[in-house]
Order: C-alpha cells, then structure tokens, then sequence
C-alpha cells in the first residue's frame, strides 16, 4: 500500500500525514483514557512519542484498555503499561518510521527534558499533584498541553496554551495536596481509589481530546482556554472560558533557556549542580521542579526515613525499607520541605548530596534558576533528554 493511498482520507478531512508523522507528542499516564488517546493519534499517523507511567497492569483493566497485554506480551515485556503500550504504537502506527519511547517512572522523575522535547503535552494522569507539575513545566518551556479526566459517563478537557500570560490548569485547580498533610493525603488518595472509570467514556473523551492535539500540530488554537464538559449517557456537552486567576500560584509565563557553561560535566548531585550554576550566577537560588523531602516519618511504623528526594516519591510510597518501602532510616529529622536551594555560601551537606536524578533533573533537563540580579531563567544541563528512555 503506498502512503498516498494509505492516508487519502486522512487528508480528504484536512489532516497533513507529513505534519503529524513528525510531529512530537508527550503522553503522560497511560491508563484507560492515556491508550484510547494513543491508539487513535498513532492509527492516524503520528509517528513520535514520549509515553510516560509507571503503573502495572491489573486484571480489571482488561474492560478499557485497547493495549492490555495477552500472555505472550506478558511475558516478554512484563506486566508495565509504558513498555506493553510503546510495543503496541510501534506495530498499529500508520507512520513510515514510527518512533515511540518509554517511561516507566513517575513523570516528576522522567523530568521536563522530554517535555521540551515535545510539540504538544498529553496529560491523562489521575493525581492532582502529577497534573499541576505537568501543567506547570509545559508553561514554563512555552508548550501547549491538553488534558482532560471522567469519572462515569462525565468528562470534561481542555486545551491550554503555551502563550505568556494565559489561563493554565492551576487558575482553577489552585490547591495540590501535599505528603506534609497526612489527613489531605489520605482523602485523595482515597478519592482516587473510588472513581469509576468506563470505557465508552473513555473512547469518547479520549477521540475529542485526539482531534485537540492534531488541531494543535495543525496550528489550529481555537479551543484555547476553553473547558468542555459532557455526559456520554444524557448526550449533553457545554463548554465555557476559562479566566485567569490573578491569584493562581501556577506559571503563567515561559522561562528564557541558557545552557550550562561549554565544557560543563554533567552533574549528579546538588553540589555539582551547584558548582555549574555558580559560574554565571553567583547569587540567588534553585527552585526544584517539586519540594524536597529530606526525611519524613514512615506512615506504617513511624521510624524517620531518610528520603532526600521529590515530595511524590515520598508520597507515592511513604513507608521505611523495613516495612516495604524504599527509604532507609535516618539518624536525624529535618521535619519540612526544601523549596529554594541557596546557591552562594556552603550548601546545607544532606541537600548537597541529593542525587540530581531523586528530583527528576535529568540529562538534558533544566533547573530553574532565580538570580538576586537578573532575570530568572532555565539552566539547560548538558546531556542528550531522550536518553533515560526506552525504545519499543
């Protein structure tokens, strides 16, 4: 079959296949709405992904996900949803070259390489925490994000800009919930564990929020900072304009991109970050993609852990080495969270050797530099972003 007859109606409908086959999507969260979102932009011919989760597949998930893995699957690429679902974009792909990457790690943890990277950011992910560092990073790299969620037969999406001073998630999603509020903690993650999810709805939210990112690869922004809002089952569907919260503690405006000195080692830890950072900027402070959690006490038997990593990893497994967890314990508690890191003066020791990778700043990334003079900025750090991921 040649492409021409291979993507005839694709263009009778005003679809560029040459456009969306090198076009560069980010799908974050791959669960029932992140697959049907994926299997139709790949059916029609986009033919480069970033997929990012770090969820295993469970038995009930076999009712709403186009990629659920057969036995064989199973066996040869494990029971992860990243690895099984790139698998499957790689052979349904209608593209020449199709070119899918993996993730299966939190999206805090993949880090804002890949989402630079990308033309348009995806963000299917249940968490509240996982939407708004999404949501936050693709303003602050100037990239569009459609994102969208449903609960039964409800759903709503919306299409955010990555223009200056427009409306972002946060302006109506202003509160996250932190691991430092136990009881907060408690409700969302019990929140979560109880929202029904549907395949018809999940199909129809995922085509509508498809045909979004194809307008956007296609340079069509009429649905920015709209929110839709539909039932699949009473066939309603409204939409409204969302306003920009004067108030939201959100970013609203992308950061300038300098790269790290010529002949810069990469990094590992905060000191060397520190080291590089301090050559063009003697003064001021780093702000990590998300608090730092020093230590935090293991929510099964209480003993202090010593965590030095982002808040959601803390929070996505709260519990000491003896008792399942990752964290081993700690001598000492340094009870809160980090938010600016001080770059001139001795860097605190326990900070200073937080491994760059434990706050998601990775190859490629960047980190958000604040100057006591001079404009904030992104330090691009040396390093190829797609190299921490894997090929299908």
């Amino acid at each position: 079959m040649t492409a021409d007859a291979l993507h005839s109606r694709s263009r009778l409908a005003g679809y560029d296949p040459a456009r969306l086959a090198r076009a560069r999507v980010l799908v974050v969260g791959l669960g029932a709405l992140g697959q049907n979102i994926v299997q139709t932009l790949a059916l029609s011919g986009v033919g480069r992904f970033v997929l990012v989760d770090f969820d295993e597949f469970e038995d009930h998930n076999a009712t709403r996900s186009p990629f659920f893995p057969d036995a064989e699957e199973r066996a040869r690429l494990g029971g992860r949803k990243a690895a099984c679902v790139a698998h499957r974009v790689a052979a349904i792909s209608t593209a020449a070259a199709p070119e899918p990457l993996y993730g299966e790690t939190t999206v805090q943890l993949a880090g804002d390489g890949c989402v630079r990277w990308a033309d348009v950011v995806v963000s299917a992910v249940d968490g509240i925490g996982a939407r708004a560092w999404l949501a936050e990073r693709a303003r602050l790299h100037g990239r569009p994000m459609v994102e969208g969620g449903f609960s039964g037969p409800e759903y709503n999406y919306s299409v955010f800009s990555g223009a200056a001073g427009a409306n972002c998630y946060r302006c109506f999603n202003p509160v996250t919930f932190s691991s430092m509020s136990c009881r907060e903690y408690a409700r969302e993650a019990a929140r979560q564990q109880i929202v029904p999810a549907i395949q018809a709805t999940a199909a129809v939210l995922a085509g509508m929020m498809a045909e979004q990112v194809m307008n956007v690869l296609h340079g069509d922004h009429g649905a920015d900072g709209l929110r839709f809002y539909g039932d699949i089952r009473r066939a309603t569907f409204d939409r409204v304009t969302l306003a920009v919260n004067p108030d939201c503690p959100g970013e609203h405006d992308p950061l300038p991109v300098r790269r790290a000195p010529a002949g810069s080692a990469r990094p590992r830890t905060v000191a060397d970050l520190l080291e590089i950072v301090r050559r063009e900027t003697p003064d001021g402070w780093i702000t990590p993609s998300e608090p730092l959690v020093r230590t935090a006490f293991c929510t099964r038997c209480g003993v202090v852990c010593r965590v030095r990593a982002v808040e959601s990893s803390w929070a996505r497994v709260p519990r000491c080495s003896d008792c399942g967890g990752p964290w081993p314990p700690a001598p000492a508690l340094h009870p809160g969270l980090t938010l600016m890191i001080p770059i001139a003066g001795a860097p605190d020791p326990d900070v200073a050797a937080t491994e760059l990778a434990d706050l998601g700043i990775l190859p490629g990334g960047h980190a958000v530099v604040v100057p006591t003079e001079g404009e904030r900025h992104l330090l691009e750090l040396p390093g190829d972003p797609l190299s921490t991921f894997s090929r299908a």
